[in-house]
């Protein structure tokens, strides 16, 4: 974020850098006229973080066999996430089967179901459940209704999510999705990957666990909503300032347990599943402008992007704009061998609260700034 009056002098760092990368630019903004190294940080506040994350990232490339890909314990409001790509010859679908492993019949409220395309082009997977997450958000009234409930006796299994049947995974491609559910009690859920016809329910009962990989990105956590504020307000008077995100630093990874793996600890390095509700409280008297930059990598995504007027004759009234980074923008995805991309977010006045939905893109990388 900066004010339209800000100035800074020419980074030469930032120069050399981008001489050496040899990039081709996609900025929305020269970073290197406005001083990007004198930005002041925002840091962010972790406000809560709620609701079971069940991420399924690991084994991310699945072969010579499929088998159980993730297993865990979702105990009320929780999610499912996950991420793989079909390293076998033949077609595959991934299947998830919730277990209720006590001796009571419990029920489960499916809240939300997405999927991605299913490509070889691995940021085109990860941008469209991206994009689809802010398009078909989650339902979080008390009174939401589901899409279906299930009523599952002791020891008994289910299937759901039931459209993953008739979705091939073929070779090389990557397939990512997300379920949100409510649960009445515990429930084991399995993710597992099979081939095309085979009965899910019946192979939840035989097929192998598959090992972890090196990456460690599967497990159960809680945080798959993180809710962060910037509690200093932007002074649009003092010129640029920026908020990052997904840096490990004020913005911490989510720790869980593998219980695949006798409840081994494990870390969700990038947040990856997670819905993030970040505000941004400003002040002053000069418009901003607010741009995104990747820092970790390419990065292709979407965010949405609420402004509460709280000033002015639009006082009390919000503006939302959802920019999609990616695709049909003709890149990609921004920020290849470079820090110097940037998109713009949006015009906005010196006083709006700015609110910014998103979840961190699969297939992208972090940390990101908001400037």
């Amino acid at each position: 974020m900066f004010s339209y009056k800000s100035r800074y002098c020419v980074a030469a760092a930032m120069a050399a850098m981008a001489a050496l990368t040899g990039h081709v630019e996609a900025r929305d903004i020269d970073l290197q006229s406005i001083g990007y190294f004198q930005f002041s940080p925002l840091p962010p506040s972790l406000v809560s973080q709620t609701d079971t994350l069940l991420l399924s990232d690991s084994p991310e490339y699945v072969g010579p066999v499929g088998g159980t890909l993730s297993a865990g314990t979702i105990n009320g409001n929780g999610r499912i996430y996950f991420y793989h790509v079909n390293e076998m010859d033949l077609p595959h679908k991934i299947a998830i089967v919730l277990e209720n492993q006590t001796a009571y019949p419990t029920s489960v409220h499916v809240m939300r179901q997405l999927k991605s395309v299913a490509t070889p082009d691995y940021f085109a997977a990860g941008r469209d459940l991206s994009r689809k997450d802010l398009e078909q958000p989650l339902n979080e009234s008390p009174d939401a209704r589901p899409l279906y409930t299930l009523s599952i006796p002791p020891q008994g299994r289910q299937l759901i999510f039931s459209d993953l049947e008739n979705t091939p995974v073929n070779r090389d491609a990557l397939f990512t999705g997300i379920v949100d559910i409510k649960t009445e009690g515990p429930i084991f859920a399995r993710v597992m990957m099979l081939p095309m016809g085979m009965d899910p329910v019946d192979a939840s009962h035989w097929v192998k666990n598959l090992p972890i990989d090196e990456i460690q990105l599967r497990g159960t956590y809680t945080g798959a909503k993180r809710n962060m504020e910037v509690t200093t307000p932007f002074d649009t008077a003092l010129g640029g300032a920026f908020v990052e995100i997904g840096n490990d630093r004020e913005d911490t990874f989510i720790n869980g347990v593998d219980e695949m793996q006798n409840k081994a600890f494990v870390r969700d390095r990038g947040n990856y599943g997670v819905s993030y509700t970040l505000k941004i409280p400003t002040k002053g008297n000069e418009p901003f402008r607010l741009y995104f930059n990747p820092l970790g990598g390419p990065y292709s995504g979407s965010f949405m992007v609420k402004a509460l007027h709280q000033q002015g004759a639009r006082r009390g009234q919000t503006d939302t704009r959802t920019y999609h980074i990616g695709g049909a923008d003709g890149i990609s995805a921004l920020g290849e061998g470079t820090i110097l991309d940037s998109r713009l977010l949006g015009n906005y006045n010196a006083g709006d609260l700015l609110t910014l939905n998103f979840m961190p893109a699969g297939a992208s990388n972090l940390p990101i700034r908001f400037l």
